[in-house]
């Protein structure tokens, strides 16, 4: 049984597919495992994948490759890809993204050192022209208070979570957007402990042509929405509703930007008890709570510049 599985979603990645496959073969963990999720790439991926695979024997038979019947998305790939790894601790790796070459051994060596169930390291989001640290790496006694308040964003990729946490039993996300909101918060629950590497190990590509950068439209959003839920709806499932009242509506705050670019009656609609409260959250920067009150108020077309970075 290998220390560490890495899950990787691979979808029309061929621009950085390489990087990605580089960057993961090259690691200085060696007892790892690789388990790529081809969901129905049309373009050259898989292709580029196995031709760089051929460049590292050494790794070839801690790779599985899995490809779906047809495109599934990202949270049917990454329930298949958790559930056909055997790694003691399991994290996820986007196919557009890369990991520093120490990042999986320092993460390991940390949880099995102080023997944590969840680790989580600094992140760098990767621009064309720059990059720049994401600026929510904050050491914290209450883990699921910080993931919904987003003060430590949701993304499972800086993560390295015991496999322990999947198996103490999660609800699969079936929508695609934010997908990882739902999870990250049953798993967080499911953890007794975690710790923190302080430092940016995981470069997180900017791209637009990205899911997770694409415009926003009602099929998208109503995704949000449904993942939001997920994550609200576990939360009241183990009796904390009233412990985290505030954290959870600052969750729905943030599921109802989303929708922003949207329509103003299907914005007004979607968690309306927050329309009010959305003004009074500080971790609202004023731009943000200025894009809101515009579309409160109808004022049609400035809201349009009031776009949230993802």
């Amino acid at each position: 049984m290998p220390a560490v599985s890495v899950i990787v979603l691979v979808y029309k990645v061929e621009k950085y597919i390489e990087r990605c496959a580089r960057s993961l073969f090259g690691q200085t963990l060696e007892d790892i495992e690789y388990v790529f999720v081809d969901d129905c790439s049309t373009d050259r991926s898989m292709e580029i994948l196995e031709r760089v695979l051929e460049e590292y024997p050494q790794r070839r038979g801690q790779v599985k490759i899995l490809h779906n019947e047809v495109n599934r998305g990202q949270a049917y790939s990454r329930r298949r890809g958790v559930e056909a790894s055997s790694g003691d601790y399991i994290i996820h790796c986007d196919s557009d993204d890369w990991p520093e070459k120490g990042m999986y051994a320092a993460l390991y060596a940390k949880a099995s050192a102080e023997n944590l169930d969840m680790v989580i390291c600094g992140m760098r989001r990767v621009y064309p022209d720059h990059s720049e640290p994401f600026p929510d790496l904050n050491h914290t006694e209450d883990l699921l208070e910080s993931l919904l308040y987003l003060d430590i964003h949701h993304y499972l990729l800086n993560k390295l979570v015991t496999r322990k946490a999947y198996e103490a039993g999660i609800t699969w996300p079936q929508a695609n957007m934010c997908e990882d909101t739902a999870l990250i918060t049953q798993l967080a629950y499911n953890c007794r402990n975690w710790g923190f590497v302080d430092e940016c190990l995981y470069n997180y590509n900017y791209s637009p042509d990205s899911i997770s950068s694409a415009g926003d439209s009602l099929p998208k959003v109503e995704q949000v929405r449904a993942n939001a839920a997920l994550a609200l709806s576990f939360i009241e499932s183990k009796g904390l509703a009233q412990k985290y009242a505030r954290a959870a509506r600052h969750l729905k705050c943030w599921a109802k930007f989303s929708a922003l670019q949207l329509l103003r009656r299907y914005y007004l609609d979607f968690y309306p008890e927050v329309n009010l409260p959305f003004f009074f959250d500080g971790r609202f920067t004023l731009m943000e709570r200025m894009g809101h009150l515009t579309k409160i108020l109808g004022i049609h077309g400035i809201s349009k510049m009031f776009n949230r970075k993802k």
